[in-house]
């Protein structure tokens, strides 16, 4: 399982099962505030501490380095947002526990002592043994009733969460089948379009709104930036580690010099324009690192796949400015085309508002989970709604923005999945439809949850 994560770890399949093990931590670790330790956050009366903060940290960074490996740099630790994570995890476990509290829910210790006798690792010859016990504690230095009051927390809140799931779960059939019809049919929209090419004629500008916003923009015209770089490759293959090597090119700063000491290839690019060093190390994220860069400094690593590439800054002439004329004149088609483009939503929001529904346009019919639409283009996440579309909802409620245009979209006709296909797929189909109606029950719950607390979070502590 491990080895097919981290084969596919920069793919979002990965990224999804990293958020979804999130929740096992809400449950996991549950810590107490320590005496003397700083507060981070506050939920009302309770305080959570510097060191269960960083304990929860710890925790999903290990995850994250489990199932990512070589390829988690700190691009992608900002993208899995690892410090917002774990303070929602903490909140939420306190926030359930509080729950738990109100209710009346409990665990016994009959309970317990099943739970504990259950764990492998305190077993000898198959039997809870507890001097095996107290040895793997005292090994992992854990306080035996610190241990039990976490875990009796642990397994609490995993208790609430399963009841405010099961609570979320009541799906009818008919239920199952809307969905299943939503999700596996077919439809058909009609559509107007609002060009904005068509309202250039009536859109002007001022002229002395055309000066004043080339004054405000005149530094930022310039023409492009020339970079000269070289660059060594360093792979499994390679004698030297990219960290060592990037530690050793900072006392070196020859790149020339190093490359032939380690027997590694230098490459020099030559003077090359900024769009160019861009499109040539695409997917390098060049242009987040490239502008810091002085002349002579050695950049940081580079990772990409199984490679690692370090890059020398040898000259770079920053671009000039371009002439007054040409930027005027491109403030000003700017202006007009933000107008027209201004003229032809604001048109569509007025067609949408009367509900029109008499163009000759129509998509024929589509998938419900389509992607896009053939002829028009990708369908704009936030605007998925479109497809969503029925007899009783039957004008989508904002202009939908493709391919530079605006569309005006609306219900036509449907095409219902095949009962035979229906039949076979329903049982698996509801299983399914259940587990998502649970978890996005629980989710709404704590959100609703979380909305009735005073929740101060204070990110200069950590």
């Amino acid at each position: 399982m491990l080895k097919f994560m981290r084969k596919y770890a920069t793919g979002y399949m990965v990224k999804a099962i990293f958020g979804l093990i999130i929740i096992v931590f809400i449950f996991w670790g549950v810590g107490s505030f320590r005496e003397g330790d700083k507060a981070v956050a506050r939920i009302g009366s309770h305080e959570i501490s510097v060191m269960e903060y960083q304990e929860e940290y710890n925790r999903l960074l290990n995850t994250a380095r489990m199932l990512y490996r070589d390829q988690l740099d700190e691009n992608l630790l900002r993208e899995l947002k690892l410090k917002e994570k774990a303070m929602d995890a903490l909140i939420d476990r306190y926030i359930l526990l509080k729950k738990a509290k109100e209710v009346g829910m409990i665990i016994s210790d009959k309970e317990f002592t099943e739970y504990l006798h259950g764990i492998d690792m305190f077993k000898r010859d198959g039997q809870f043994n507890k001097r095996m016990y107290e040895e793997v504690l005292k090994r992992n230095r854990m306080d035996p009733k610190r241990f039990e009051q976490t875990e009796k927390a642990a397994l609490l809140t995993a208790r609430m969460i399963g009841v405010i799931r099961d609570t979320g779960a009541l799906v009818s059939d008919r239920d199952v089948w809307a969905f299943y019809a939503r999700e596996r049919g077919k439809v058909s929209l009609g559509y107007a379009v609002y060009d904005p090419a068509l309202y250039r004629g009536n859109a002007s500008v001022d002229e002395q709104e055309v000066l004043n916003a080339y004054e405000k923009e005149k530094g930022a015209h310039k023409s492009e930036n020339f970079y000269r770089l070289k660059y060594i490759t360093i792979d499994a293959k390679s004698p030297v580690k990219d960290d060592v090597a990037y530690v050793e090119l900072l006392k070196l700063k020859d790149l020339d010099a190093y490359g032939k000491e380690k027997h590694l290839p230098v490459v020099d690019l030559g003077p090359a324009a900024e769009s160019e060093v861009l499109k040539k190390f695409k997917g390098l994220k060049v242009e987040e690192w490239l502008k810091g860069l002085r002349k002579g400094e050695i950049s940081l690593p580079v990772r990409s796949d199984s490679k690692s590439f370090i890059f020398q800054l040898v000259d770079a002439v920053e671009g000039k400015p371009v002439d007054k004329t040409l930027v005027v004149k491109e403030i000003r088609e700017r202006m007009i085309a933000e107008k027209a483009r201004g003229a032809a939503r604001k048109a569509c929001e007025e067609a949408i508002e009367k509900k029109s529904t008499d163009s000759k346009n129509d998509t024929g019919f589509i998938p419900r989970n389509s992607a896009g639409i053939p002829k028009l283009g990708p369908i704009p996440k936030e605007d998925t709604g479109i497809l969503a579309l029925s007899r009783d909802n039957r004008v989508y409620g904002k202009p939908v923005g493709m391919g530079g245009k605006f569309y005006l979209f609306y219900y036509k006709d449907e095409s219902l999945p095949a009962k035979e296909q229906w039949e076979k797929e329903r049982e698996a189909y509801k299983r399914y439809v259940l587990a998502r109606e649970k978890d996005n029950f629980l989710k709404s719950f704590m959100e609703t949850l979380r909305s009735k607390e005073k929740i101060k979070i204070d990110w200069k502590e950590i």
